[in-house]
């Protein structure tokens, strides 16, 4: 066996040995580890109707209701009589659904996370 051959058998053992002792812990390390991201999670609770998320989400919702909701329905509902007049039915359908779908995505977001940062256009 060469020098190359020695050492690569040497490292690969040491690799399995290594990964048969972690086999033994993994299930308390991924408990523990658990843990503590529950506990610095925990600290500062994040939810939608205040902080960095809900200004985030208030400000893409804005955008959307907006001037460029106006302008994904505009295309929306050009690309749907397009697919249509192709025969594409199945393709015009779910065009509408993406414009309908721009104007009460705040509705969506309320019903199933709560509120959404404060509504500045209400």
């Amino acid at each position: 066996m060469s020098v190359i051959t020695k050492a690569f058998v040497r490292v690969s053992s040491q690799v399995h040995e290594f990964k048969e002792q972690s086999n033994k812990y993994s299930e308390l390390s991924l408990f523990v580890l658990g843990l503590g991201l529950l506990y610095v999670g925990g600290t500062s609770l994040a939810y939608a109707g205040s902080g960095s998320y809900g200004e985030a989400c208030n400000g893409i919702l804005l955008l959307v209701e907006g001037t460029f909701g106006a302008l994904i329905t505009a295309v929306a509902g050009i690309g749907a009589i397009i697919a249509s007049a192709v025969g594409g039915f199945k393709m015009a359908w779910s065009l509408i659904v993406v414009a309908v779908g721009a104007f009460i995505l705040r509705s969506y977001i309320t019903l199933f996370n709560g509120d959404c940062g404060a509504c500045q256009v209400c």
